[in-house]
């Protein structure tokens, strides 16, 4: 019984009181707070609508923005020869119009934008046949541009290779579709026939201009070329070898054309 009194004046005691008011009041104050926090750090109840960047240039990011509070950070760039230089291809969050998702405002979004550009390794091809040397730069995405001086050890073979009128290097690389400038020793036998050009001209315009041409062959390439009507719009828009300063070749060599048909490549 004397306990119980004890315990029982000890609830009703002014110190006791203070206390547990002082403990509901910490409590309280904890728990807003960290409400108070969360909210505040999460954003809680803002939505901002992503716009759709992909197929715009990133010079116009800033410009589809506006004056919502998101960023954006361009974290790579993606070789793709068929789509101008600097479009978006790719954006994280995706849109929201198409995927129906809303950010916070401060959300960076992500971005991949394509290039034109990519660094392809140079095969050192001196003492290789002129053939040979050709189609080995073509498979690494090369061009070439021909040049004969008389040799009657080395007939056919390449003497010197060079970009921009510099000697290739080991393991030196360059820009994709550039023009490796090769010297070949000249044949004692054959005629040399100087190199058209074929740039802007359909596949069959092509095939009609080397008719009468010394037995000059054609190789067209149309990658987007799918159907029939697409391989007779197709325009050539690179050639190898290149016609520059008069360039020749034997008579019957090949020419490869690189075609795209007019409407796709508009796109």
């Amino acid at each position: 019984m004397r306990f119980l009194k004890k315990l029982g004046n000890f609830l009703i005691s002014k110190k006791f009181i203070i206390n547990v008011v002082l403990i509901i009041v910490a409590w309280v104050a904890i728990i807003w707070g960290s409400l108070a926090y969360f909210d505040s750090y999460t954003r809680f109840g803002e939505s901002i609508k992503v716009p759709n960047f992909l197929g715009n240039k990133v010079s116009d990011v800033d410009n589809l923005i506006g004056d919502a509070d998101i960023k954006y950070e361009v974290i790579d760039s993606v070789y793709n020869p068929d789509i101008v230089e600097g479009t978006i291809i790719y954006q994280s969050p995706a849109p929201t119009d198409s995927s129906g998702l809303e950010v916070k405002s401060g959300r960076i979004v992500k971005l991949r934008v394509s290039k034109r550009s990519r660094l392809v390794s140079v095969p050192l091809v001196v003492s290789k046949s002129q053939r040979f040397a050709e189609a080995l730069l073509l498979t690494q995405g090369l061009r070439t541009k021909i040049n004969y001086v008389p040799s009657n050890e080395d007939q056919g073979s390449v003497l010197r290779q060079r970009y921009r009128g510099k000697p290739v290097t080991k393991d030196q690389r360059v820009p994709i579709n550039s023009i490796i400038e090769l010297t070949v020793g000249e044949k004692t036998t054959g005629e040399l026939v100087v190199v058209p050009n074929l740039y802007g001209l359909t596949i069959k315009e092509s095939e009609e201009r080397l008719k009468g041409l010394k037995g000059l062959r054609l190789f067209s390439v149309c990658n987007k070329c799918e159907t029939k009507q697409d391989s007779i719009s197709a325009v050539v828009m690179k050639q190898t070898p290149v016609a520059a300063d008069s360039s020749k070749i034997p008579a019957g060599s090949t020419i490869t054309i690189f075609a795209s048909p007019k409407n796709k490549e508009d796109q």
